[in-house]
């Protein structure tokens, strides 16, 4: 299929990453296309141009890196492949324990409409979610799948009696796994990424910083974007073109002034 035009999407459904994201008896949910054009394709493209670069520093040979989006994406499924290979994942959505089918692994609703999402996987993270909802539920009870409806249920009404901000005060000093779903511009004021300068606003664009960062080699954001035009001249000059400036000064060509 190299010669047949394709988009995120499509590449995700053909590894089965998109049929297994969404709720049990809904229709598969698109991930944006972070898991296919830029997990699948863009981070193992540079894993593997990295890998051969360093291959290339040891034996003075290059080579071809085949980076196609279907088998990263395939790849980033792996521990998933291994659950399915053992039995401890059903072949569906929405019904196991880190696709929201678990009631302590999913997004609750809050009295003012937001949502918090709860990740309370492991036993004692559980215990202390139990303890912050209020709820008076066996924590050793936990994988007791046939307690799963009535305990979403319970988790489900415990959110509904605050809001999202209310919510996110009572945890915030909690191992329980619970965080406020942020929308992209709150994320840039939560203390968190507020406090490691993750989401920042440069030259009047809100966009993340770079990463990862190194304890060596200091990373910096470049120049602001460019508006229509901005660099006419020295495009036309790179191609070559010789009289640049009179087609500038004649209107045919449009150079833009920076802001």
């Amino acid at each position: 299929m190299a010669q047949l035009a394709g988009h995120d999407i499509g590449y995700i459904a053909l590894t089965g990453a998109l049929h297994a994201i969404g709720s049990s008896g809904g229709p598969p949910q698109i991930p944006l296309n972070l898991l296919g054009d830029f997990g699948g394709g863009g981070t193992y493209l540079v894993i593997g141009v990295l890998a051969a670069l360093r291959e290339a520093d040891r034996t003075g040979r290059g080579q071809v890196v085949d980076a196609a989006i279907v088998d990263g994406t395939a790849h980033l499924l792996a521990g998933t492949h291994m659950m399915l290979a053992t039995g401890t994942w059903q072949d569906e959505r929405g019904v196991n324990l880190v696709d929201g089918g678990a009631p302590f692994y999913a997004v609750y609703e809050t009295s003012d409409g937001r949502h918090m999402a709860v990740g309370a996987l492991e036993p004692k993270f559980y215990a202390e979610l139990l303890v912050v909802l209020g709820l008076d539920e066996d924590p050793a009870a936990q994988h007791d799948r046939t307690r799963w409806p009535l305990l979403r249920e319970r988790i489900a009404g415990a959110f509904t009696g605050r809001t999202q901000s209310e919510w996110a005060q009572a945890f915030s000093a909690s191992d329980a796994c619970v965080a406020p779903v942020m929308s992209l511009r709150e994320a840039a004021g939560h203390p968190h990424l507020k406090a490691r300068g993750t989401v920042v606003e440069h030259d009047g664009v809100l966009q993340p910083a770079p990463a990862p960062r190194f304890s060596r080699s200091p990373t910096t954001l470049g120049s602001p974007p460019p508006v229509p035009g901005l660099h006419t001249a020295d495009v036309l000059k790179a191609w070559g073109v010789g009289d640049a400036e009179a087609l500038l000064t004649s209107g045919a060509a449009v150079q833009t002034a920076a802001v």
